[in-house]
């Protein structure tokens, strides 16, 4: 070992001696962002991005209830536990908005909206409550999927009612899921989902970097 050697690695050692909190300091405190899922598709997203270790507040809002969540990402139950699907009808509807979805929204934080289009409780929720955001002048964005076109009309023609009526809400940013069929072709529709949900936190990712005056931001938003 040379002489420099041994400096480097002898101030190295008092360093973590005499500041052994140094590499906790170090490491980047929780975002200032609340990442919330609406509905089934809308709740995949977020766990998609809690897996890349995002320090962030989480929260789903959906039924049935997911008892596979992680512990630190809160699951509020909304919509009904089972869908009849031979008297499921999709339409535009205001829901009553309970006191626990209500008080998510107390806080200073960022608030991220993810949904997918095509049902009634993600599609419905997300144009009520970007509504109620903007209304309260919150600081938020939602990020949604438009269905596969053999989803059906009925499903085209409902998605396009929400969208056209979320037109006048800023930071609000959609993603056709057909552009993965057309891209992948043969894809199954479990590997779709996956990279929709990919599409989706890059969607987020770029949108929020532009936004942020804090360069450091891009070191906690994992690629």
């Amino acid at each position: 070992m040379n002489r420099r050697h041994a400096i480097r690695t002898l101030s190295a050692l008092v360093a973590m001696v005499c500041f052994p909190k140094f590499e906790l300091l170090s490491k980047p405190g929780p975002l200032n962002l609340h990442f919330i899922g609406l509905g089934g598709a809308g709740c995949n997203i977020i766990e998609y991005i809690h897996k890349k270790g995002i320090n962030a507040r989480y929260t789903c809002i959906t039924s049935p209830e997911r008892p596979h969540l992680p512990a630190d990402i809160e699951f509020i139950p909304f919509g009904p536990a089972e869908i009849d699907y031979h008297t499921y009808k999709m339409g535009m509807k205001d829901y009553e908005i309970s006191k626990d979805i209500q008080n998510l929204f107390t806080s200073n934080l960022k608030f991220v909206l993810f949904a997918g289009f095509g049902g009634n409780t993600g599609t419905n929720l997300t144009r009520q409550l970007a509504a109620m955001l903007r209304q309260k002048n919150k600081e938020f964005m939602a990020i949604y999927t438009m269905p596969f076109n053999f989803e059906g009309p009925s499903h085209k023609a409902f998605t396009l009612k929400a969208k056209q009526a979320m037109n006048g809400i800023s930071n609000v940013h959609s993603f056709d899921l057909e552009v993965i069929r057309q891209k992948y072709e043969n894809v199954t529709l479990y590997v779709a989902f996956q990279k929709a949900d990919e599409y989706c936190y890059q969607l987020f990712r770029k949108n929020i970097l532009m936004q942020s005056s804090d360069p450091s931001l891009i070191y906690s938003l994992p690629l």
